[in-house]
């Protein structure tokens, strides 16, 4: 039997389904990228609006690559909707509000946080609920 080895990038498609569950629970329309080929991983959209989402998965801060960016921007300028970076990642101790009235800014997964950032003003933004 051949030993398999869980690799970085399971762990990032793994981020995908992860994000796509989240926003379906939200009320989103998900399309998901055919093996993660192209700008974005997912499509969401929600009434008139439609996020273009590229996934990072990572301990730290991720990698953007430039061209990454540029064609995401791009691909939402020319559909008409916003280029969006989805993170998901180990939940920070500071991260969690002992205030229940707080709205945050992330999505508390448990041990793990998903934070999406609008390229368009690298600001935090929070997929709201129909």
């Amino acid at each position: 039997m051949k030993n398999s080895l869980y690799t970085w990038a399971q762990f990032g498609r793994e981020a995908e389904f992860v994000i796509t569950i989240y926003l379906k629970l939200k009320g989103w329309n998900i399309v998901l990228s055919k093996g993660s080929k192209g700008p974005a991983d997912i499509i969401a959209s929600q009434n008139l609006t439609k996020w273009f989402i590229q996934v990072k998965s990572s301990t730290s801060l991720p990698r953007l690559k430039g061209y990454e960016v540029k064609r995401l921007r791009e691909l939402a300028e020319i559909s008409g909707g916003l280029a969006v970076i989805a993170i998901l990642s180990p939940a920070e101790l500071n991260d969690v509000s002992p205030d229940p009235d707080k709205k945050l800014d992330f999505a508390n997964l448990g041990n793990y946080a998903i934070y999406f950032y609008s390229l368009h003003d690298w600001k935090r933004i929070i997929p709201y609920q129909k």
